[in-house]
């Protein structure tokens, strides 16, 4: 790491300024003066705790701007390269060779997410290697402590489980995670270009056509990995109880109590009325993963994850959280969120049957329809802490979506916990 006084001044700032922002304060511990020379900025930055390890990475990549070399870890998807894209992508293409780099568009939310048109030569262009891609990145501390920690395992589950899945899903060409500076990179297939995909935003329409294909690809994805004859090694993924403890220690109570307030216009009075009971009883719903059969879930599965390919299939996007976990979040998730309020009340009753269905097919077990209705109910809660510090976020998360959409998720989600009276129970 270079040492110069530019670097070091910024970094005293950064800290000074955003210490308080971190889970631990910068601002009570020695870590400044560790490294208040300019000669001890070159030392080796794994010995400092992880979380100012990052902070220090992270601040030097968005101040010395790196270009990777051939097999290391890119900050930035805009910090790629010719020779380190010729590199990953043309490794059975002898003579082939990345000529041109165009940024055609992309944005910011848990992950930097941007989109690539590669110029080939010759020899890539008749080994049709790829003319567009899509990239994952996570240049800031925020997006390297929660994305970023995720990345490992959403990358090893789209190079390894996802192409055994009859779904529709991105493919991943190179995945990479760089466990001292926290850096994460996915390299994969631009879906709009290569599938003519539409991605869903908050106020998207979803048909029954398109609803009972959001089921299928759920109760695949589930079903496959309950199943006893399954060979398919998940065992790399965490579980989902990891996900909600490292957001509990993220402080996402605090977030979910101010959006509650926040966002009360658009919350039913049964449920601010209650509104006490919801996080007890989330904590109660991620236990439920520990008593239920594991498999794979999604564990995102909001509107804006799903996609529509030009041949009207549903698509689903975004691994980050892909965990072993229980199938019920998945399914209250996805349809307390995807379907507009009207539509959820007049198909979930159908939806949760087709579901069952199609569960049972898929894992050659029976899901009796009351259980998952109870599963239903259950994991609503654990919905709703997906979006209520989305729209308050802590300092140690990113800003992650429109407020608009927030509001919108989080209206849908309590809709759906008033219309079953979800918290009479709590």
């Amino acid at each position: 790491m270079p040492g110069n006084a530019r670097w070091q001044r910024h970094l005293e700032h950064f800290l000074l300024r955003f210490g308080d922002s971190l889970p631990y304060r910068v601002s009570d511990t020695p870590v400044i003066q560790r490294i208040s020379t300019v000669s001890e900025l070159s030392f080796d930055v794994s010995a400092l705790p992880s979380r100012y390890r990052l902070a220090v990475c992270s601040l030097w990549d968005n101040f010395e701007r790196p270009s990777p070399a051939p097999g290391e870890v890119p900050w930035h998807g805009e910090a790629v390269t010719a020779e380190w894209l010729t590199a990953v992508l043309a490794r059975d293409a002898p003579g082939a060779r990345v000529e041109g780099i165009q940024v055609l568009g992309g944005d910011n939310g848990s992950s930097a997410r941007r989109t690539f048109a590669i110029e080939w030569n010759r020899e890539g262009r008749a080994a049709s290697l790829p003319e567009r891609v899509f990239t994952k990145s996570t240049p800031t501390l925020p997006m390297r402590l929660s994305a970023g920690k995720a990345a490992p395992a959403e990358g090893q589950f789209l190079t390894d489980l996802r192409p055994h899945l009859p779904i529709e899903a991105p493919r991943c060409f190179w995945t990479g995670r760089d466990p001292v500076s926290g850096r994460s990179f996915h390299l994969m297939n631009d879906l709009v270009h290569e599938r003519g995909a539409t991605f869903c935003r908050a106020d998207s329409e979803i048909d029954r056509a398109q609803a009972e294909q959001v089921i299928d690809t759920l109760a695949v994805l589930h079903g496959t990995f309950l199943n006893a004859s399954c060979a398919l090694d998940s065992s790399f993924l965490r579980t989902y109880e990891n996900f909600f403890d490292a957001a509990a220690r993220n402080r996402i109570e605090a977030g979910h109590d101010e959006a509650m307030i926040r966002a009360a216009h658009v919350i039913p009075e049964g449920v601010l009325a209650r509104k006490a009971s919801i996080w007890p009883s989330a904590v109660e719903a991620a236990k439920a993963h520990d008593r239920s059969p594991r498999t794979v879930i999604h564990s995102d599965v909001h509107l804006g994850n799903w996609y529509v390919t030009e041949d009207d299939r549903m698509g689903l996007s975004d691994w980050a959280r892909v965990c072993r976990g229980f199938w019920g979040r998945d399914l209250a998730y996805s349809l307390m969120t995807v379907l507009a309020v009207e539509d959820r009340r007049a198909w979930e009753h159908a939806l949760i049957e087709r579901y069952c269905d199609a569960l049972s097919e898929h894992s050659g077990a029976a899901l009796d329809v009351d259980d998952a209705w109870d599963a239903y109910r259950a994991q609503a809660c654990l919905a709703l802490l997906m979006w209520t510090p989305t729209l308050c976020p802590p300092p140690t998360l990113p800003d992650m979506q429109p407020e608009a959409t927030s509001l919108e998720m989080i209206k849908r989600i309590t809709t759906a916990m008033d219309d079953h009276d979800i918290l009479s129970v709590a």
